[in-house]
């Protein structure tokens, strides 16, 4: 009898067997992403006892492209994933609102559009079998390039890195030669002189020490991109819903900082590449204005294409 009661109570207190989720990430275990997504993981390992365990595996590691994130969370070949939204158009039209040519013109805008479209980005998730956990966004779009911009005639002809189909777009408009390329290939291009400019912001620029091989970088906030943390929804319901309400509070908690964090590590990006040589300069507004222009009716053709809900979504928006 002792020694039933022993067991018992060695049972009772031990601790439940933990989940442990691989979490891929496509950026540099120093990327800022990467560091809120680690912050994420250590507060999550502390409201839940222990009980859920997230192992961050930065820098492409296990092996997953940006855009196959969406997929890979969905059919649980990962429990949880970090994705940027607009590389997984080709599954979800809807995420990649947020790289409209020229559609949101600022940081505070894309605050706004985030807690606007906040509800139906979690309903696009749990379609794709996944709970949104939290967002984060990237710093301002910037072109960096190995030659001065001062006009439209400046930009003809530039091979320059484009990531999605709307950048790409733009960029055609503006008369540059877009060349659509994950991440993971963007430095091996500029070593190989295969492009002459980045579009990206800049912790991408500091990741890729683009003062290699590029001088110049200009704000043009053509687009902006939102990341978004996921977990799987079989993996999600395996636990019980004390940890499972204990999570979700954590990514509430966080996402305000991991927004600060974005404008936060644009500040330090940029002293760090003009410390490093790079020209930073604003483009003009005659110029901005212009491939503003120019991007026009891209914006309206992927609206029409996209179809009403899309439209309603950017109306809606706009009107507010």
């Amino acid at each position: 009898m002792l020694y039933r009661s022993l067991m018992l109570a060695t049972l009772a207190a031990a601790p439940a067997t933990a989940e442990t989720w691989d979490l891929p990430l496509a950026w540099p275990a120093e990327n800022y992403i990467s560091v809120a997504a680690g912050t994420f993981a250590a507060k999550v390992d502390e409201a839940t006892d222990g009980r859920v365990e997230i192992t961050l595996h930065p820098g492409g590691a296990l092996g997953f492209k940006g855009p196959e994130m969406l997929g890979a969370v969905r059919d649980g070949l990962v429990p949880i994933g970090d994705m940027l939204l607009n590389q997984q158009i080709g599954d979800e039209p809807l995420l990649g609102l947020t790289s409209l040519p020229y559609f949101i013109s600022s940081f505070e805008e894309l605050a706004e559009f985030e807690a606007y479209f906040r509800d139906q980005l979690s309903a696009i998730m749990e379609d794709n079998n996944q709970k949104l956990l939290y967002t984060i966004p990237w710093p301002q779009q910037q072109i960096w390039t190995k030659t001065e911009v001062t006009d439209l005639a400046s930009l003809e002809g530039i091979k320059i890195r484009s990531y999605d189909r709307s950048s790409t777009d733009v960029f055609d408009s503006a008369g540059m030669t877009p060349v659509q390329l994950p991440w993971g290939e963007v430095i091996p291009s500029l070593a190989a002189g295969a492009i002459d400019a980045v579009a990206t912001s800049s912790p991408s620029a500091v990741d890729g020490s683009f003062w290699e091989f590029l001088d110049y970088g200009y704000p043009t906030r053509q687009t902006w991109n939102l990341n978004a943390m996921t977990v799987n929804l079989d993996s999600w319901n395996e636990l019980d819903e004390a940890d499972q309400k204990a999570i979700t509070e954590v990514a509430k908690t966080l996402q305000p900082d991991f927004w600060q964090a974005a404008q936060d590590e644009d500040a330090r990006n940029m002293a760090i590449v003009e410390e490093n040589g790079m020209t930073l300069a604003p483009i003009s507004d005659e110029l901005r204005a212009e491939m503003a222009k120019r991007a026009a009716p891209l914006r309206a053709a992927v609206l029409e294409e996209l179809g009403d809900e899309a439209t309603a979504v950017v109306e809606g928006f706009q009107s507010r």
